[in-house]
């Protein structure tokens, strides 16, 4: 599961760079109708933001179950070592 919250915070931050892409666009071309794209960029911040956080708080160490504060090779609390 943390594999695909990876996934889709990557995934929403690309679309989101595209989709001011595309607004920043519509705005050099006189087109000032762009309420559909804010709030495809404003839900695209929010997964993101759900995903990146989903993961932060699911980084637990396997042995233990403390949650792990850095990506070293041992627990900090345990002493043994994550895969």
């Amino acid at each position: 599961m943390r594999k695909i919250a990876k996934w889709l915070a990557a995934i929403s931050i690309a679309v989101f760079a595209i989709d001011w892409g595309v607004i920043g666009l519509k705005l050099l071309d006189g087109n000032y109708d762009i309420t559909a794209d804010v709030y495809i960029g404003l839900i695209l911040l929010v997964v993101f933001f759900v995903s990146v956080l989903y993961v932060k708080l699911t980084n637990r160490c396997p042995h233990c179950g403390k949650m792990k504060q850095s990506f070293g090779k041992y627990c900090p609390y345990c002493g043994k070592e994550i895969n």
